[in-house]
């Protein structure tokens, strides 16, 4: 997943959920990447800096934590956020939040399945970025 990401040499690239370091230690040496985790004392929505990329597998159970995720990696990235997530988050993509997505110049750019038998269920690999495009859309019925 990390090679069909777009990451650049010199970029600074943010891991949120460092967790046990599967996507940190395998992020490219030729980015400057820097990580959060909890658990370890560092709260990623407390995290104030600026960073090129944010990749993740974040937690998206409660959904609202993840969107909270996501509402972070929008404020603090300049370029791409990239999630693997259980398909059934995308369920957090409402209309309104997608709104609120555009709204922020964010776009659901490309979206990856990816099936491991290891895993329950279909996972996602999601690619956000800053250039507006077709591939999301929303119909907002008003009564």
């Amino acid at each position: 997943l990390i090679n069909i990401s777009n990451i650049k040499q010199g970029d600074t690239v943010m891991e949120p959920c460092y967790g046990d370091g599967a996507f940190f230690e395998n992020l490219p040496t030729y980015s400057n990447n820097i990580w959060c985790e909890i658990n370890k004392g560092i709260d990623y929505l407390k995290f104030n800096g600026e960073v090129d990329i944010t990749l993740s597998n974040p937690p998206f159970v409660p959904r609202k934590l993840f969107w909270e995720f996501h509402k972070k990696a929008m404020a603090t990235t300049k370029r791409e956020i990239y999630w693997l997530i259980n398909i059934s988050s995308l369920n957090v993509f409402t209309p309104n939040r997608i709104e609120e997505m555009n709204n922020h110049g964010w776009y659901l750019s490309k979206m990856h399945i990816v099936s491991d038998k290891r895993w329950f269920g279909r996972y996602v690999w999601v690619q956000f970025t800053k250039e507006p495009n077709d591939i999301l859309t929303f119909y907002k019925k008003v009564f």
